[in-house]
């Protein structure tokens, strides 16, 4: 019996070496979290900073869930949610829920995932100098049109799960950041319709 278990042991260590000695190119990566985005709801909380030369840092602070090309997220005393097909802005001191069809420029905006999608169509993917952490990948996504607005994309991904730490987008003088804390994966597909019963309707569809 204990030959038999040695022999098994043996068979396995060359398998065993090739598992670890696989690697993922950036894009491969990145192509691995846009597929789990769209299985599974991203669940996090959210530090949002923009940053622009030379006035000082703004932050808030807010909680996302996102799934496919659909999210929702709440930030200060506002609520925003897109189902697939209208944009829902809900205004806690107005009382005020706006309906609107946004344009895919909106879209890119308000999810960062959604920009990660379009943006890699015309640029560059590669992994940053810094990409050096045993636990963590750092992507780059460069547009190839540095004239265009946005010069840099930056994703921090655990590699273990694939979960996001933090997201940078550079645009000439100003950078914004979005740092990820409680992140997880969930199977279960929340609601991303606003309703508040109560509120003033304003349908801009």
């Amino acid at each position: 019996m204990k030959r038999y278990c040695l022999n098994i042991v043996l068979l396995l260590i060359p398998l065993l070496a090739v598992a670890q000695s696989v690697t993922f190119t950036a894009d491969e990566v990145l192509t691995h979290f846009l597929t789990k985005i769209d299985e599974q709801t991203l669940s996090a909380m959210f530090t949002l900073t923009v940053a622009e030369t030379p006035t000082t840092p703004i932050t808030y602070n807010g909680h996302l869930q996102m799934r496919g090309e659909k999210f929702r997220l709440s930030l200060l005393d506002n609520e925003g949610a897109y189902d697939g097909r209208t944009y829902y802005l809900y205004a806690e001191d107005t009382g005020e829920l706006t309906l609107t069809t946004p344009t895919q420029a909106e879209l890119l905006e308000a999810n960062p995932v959604l920009f990660a999608r379009e943006l890699r169509i015309k640029s560059q993917v590669r992994f940053a100098a810094s990409n050096k952490d045993a636990k963590r990948y750092v992507i780059e996504i460069v547009p190839d049109n540095q004239e265009a607005g946005i010069q840099k994309f930056v994703l921090k991904l655990k590699k273990n799960d694939l979960l996001p730490e933090e997201i940078l987008v550079k645009e000439d003088k100003q950078t914004t950041t979005l740092r990820f804390t409680n992140a997880a994966y969930e199977k279960e597909i929340p609601s991303f319709v606003i309703s508040k019963p109560g509120a003033f309707i304003n349908d801009l569809r």
